[in-house]
């Protein structure tokens, strides 16, 4: 990336400071790509701007969902790509893509899309009926962008075959890690479980993410239903499963009826959590994209238990040991691969899963 070069990031969405998957893989390509050139992020009015961050924060767009179609913030952005310069645009989904066509080329400048989901697949895994609408808009926005980056090399091949893409427009840009290397784990495993009464030799297992997504309400359904009963006849050893994130519906009671699973709801930091953890469980059988969880857990340094489903995007051989996958519904061998792994004792992750997963190794693949 030439230094002279400036990359609009477009995210339609608060994502400073960031919370979720989809806000790190915002900030993490921000803030890496901000080491390279100079990198805006066009985005919404909400985000919390520091003078610490590395790049700048321009809230050209509305926080109504008119903001997608508004010719308002197209007129803006065009206004600004012309006075600061930009050399190159990156929509941060193909819903804002449409909006940012006219700017684009109005100024000269390369669209891209960061593709976390093929959205089609994701939605008609979930069952939604209007999965044929979002085709068509990603069809349109992948039609007319320059070029396209997959965080998921397994949805390359079937995205260029189901919206006839050419392979030089598609190339693999990872969701990545803030890491180099394997962080330390003791002080927050010992905070974590004296804070909470575990016992050192209890075995603890992780599943978290927000229980509003359906795909992460049905696998911790799984996890109290099927696999925690398949483990319970084979453990021979304390455990306990932590159940990690806000939206959990009130019939499930906060899950007060499994003495061997806490649901602790939000916590504020969940990556001293997944430190404190021997495992993660990811049972997700639905859903599109890299499941973000599971980069993240072990780049900390945990090991994941994973469905195939689950496991989608993510390059096996790069994560080595820490990664075991499953058949999807299998629940007793999902039951006994917990179980074995955790026999096994930690293992650290393997430095091909960082130079797969760095963030700092991710943006040197964006085009210049």
């Amino acid at each position: 990336m030439a230094k002279d070069s400036h990359v609009a990031v477009v995210v339609p969405y608060c994502f400073v400071p960031p919370r979720n998957g989809g806000h790190k893989a915002a900030f993490g390509l921000c803030r890496f790509l901000a080491g390279h050139t100079s990198v805006t992020a066009v985005t919404t009015p909400g985000n919390e701007d520091t003078e610490a961050l590395p790049f700048r924060l321009q809230s050209l767009l509305g926080n109504s969902v008119t903001r997608y179609l508004h010719p308002r913030g197209a007129v803006r952005i065009a206004r600004y790509f012309k006075q600061a310069g930009v050399t190159q645009c990156i929509a941060f989904q193909p819903f804002i893509a449409l909006l940012l066509f006219i700017p684009c080329r109005l100024r000269g400048v390369p669209l891209s899309i960061y593709i976390q989901n093929l959205e089609y697949q994701r939605f008609r895994s979930m069952g939604k009926a209007w999965w044929p609408i979002v085709f068509v808009v990603e069809w349109l926005a992948f039609r007319l962008s320059d070029h396209l980056y997959f965080i998921s090399p397994d949805e390359v091949v079937p995205g260029q075959r189901a919206f006839g893409l050419q392979p030089e427009q598609c190339s693999v840009l990872p969701y990545g890690t803030p890491y180099a290397r394997q962080p330390e784990r003791q002080t927050a495993r010992r905070r974590i479980r004296k804070q909470h009464g575990y016992s050192e030799d209890e075995c603890l297992i992780i599943f978290f993410g927000p229980q509003t997504y359906q795909p992460n309400l049905e696998a911790v359904v799984r996890i109290v239903e099927q696999i925690e009963p398949a483990f319970r006849q084979i453990a021979d050893f304390p455990y306990r499963f932590l159940i990690c994130g806000g939206g959990l519906p009130g019939k499930y009671n906060r899950l007060q009826d499994y003495d061997r699973v806490d649901y602790l709801g939000y916590v504020e930091d969940i990556e001293a959590y997944v430190q404190a953890c021997d495992l993660m469980a990811n049972p997700v059988n639905s859903g599109g994209g890299v499941k973000t969880k599971l980069v993240e857990a072990i780049a900390l340094g945990t090991t994941v238990v994973s469905s195939y489903t689950g496991a989608l995007g993510v390059v096996p051989e790069a994560c080595g040991p820490k990664l075991i996958r499953v058949a999807d519904e299998a629940y007793p061998a999902f039951a006994a691969a917990l179980q074995q792994a955790y026999q096994k004792g930690q293992l650290p992750t393997p430095s091909s899963f960082y130079e797969t997963y760095y963030w700092g190794n991710i943006v040197r693949g964006v085009n210049h």
